[in-house]
C-alpha cells in the first residue's frame, strides 16, 4: 500500500493512468530486500503484468479501474487475505510437482455442495529454484513455467 505503482496522468486518482516504472523499481527493491520467498522469476512475472496494465490503461485511457488493479496479487482474489490464511490453516493437502528448476504447489480444500464435500484447488503457486532455494514465481493457477 506504501507504493503508488499507477497514477492519473492528468489528476492523481483519475484516468486515464500509467504505470509510474520509477515507484515499481522501488517496489522490487522492497520485494528482494524484504521478502525472500518471492524470488527474481516473481518480480519479473510482476514486471510483465504492469507492462499489460500499461497497454491496457492506453488501450482504454477513460477506464475507472486501473487494470490488474482490482484484486489483491497475492491471495489472488479481492477477499480479505484472512480468508485465503484461514483455507490454507484448513488444507491438509499440497500437492508439489517438481520439474527440474521448477514446481508446482496445489493447496487443496474442500467445499459443500448441496450436502456433499467437494475437493477443490483453493490456490496454487509456481516455484522456481533459484541460488539453490525455492521461491515463488508466480501466485495462481494455472502456473506454466517459460521454457
Amino acid at each position: 500500500m506504501n507504493y503508488n505503482l499507477y497514477e492519473g496522468i492528468r489528476s492523481k486518482d483519475n484516468p486515464p493512468y500509467r504505470i509510474n516504472w520509477k515507484e515499481a523499481e522501488r517496489y522490487f527493491g522492497f520485494i528482494r530486500s524484504s521478502v525472500p520467498q518471492l524470488g527474481e522469476e516473481f518480480i519479473k512475472n510482476l514486471r510483465i503484468l504492469l507492462k499489460q496494465s500499461d497497454s491496457a490503461f492506453k488501450a482504454d485511457p477513460e477506464s475507472d479501474m486501473p487494470y490488474n488493479f482490482d484484486y489483491d496479487w497475492y491471495t489472488n482474489s479481492q477477499e480479505e487475505p484472512q480468508v485465503l490464511v484461514d483455507e490454507l490453516k484448513k488444507s491438509k493437502q499440497w500437492i508439489t510437482t517438481v520439474k527440474g528448476m521448477d514446481a508446482t504447489v496445489d493447496v487443496l480444500g474442500f467445499y459443500m455442495d448441496s450436502g456433499k464435500k467437494v475437493e477443490t484447488v483453493i490456490m496454487c503457486f509456481g516455484m522456481k529454484k533459484e541460488k539453490g532455494k525455492w521461491k515463488i514465481a508466480r501466485i495462481g493457477c494455472p502456473y506454466q513455467p517459460e521454457n
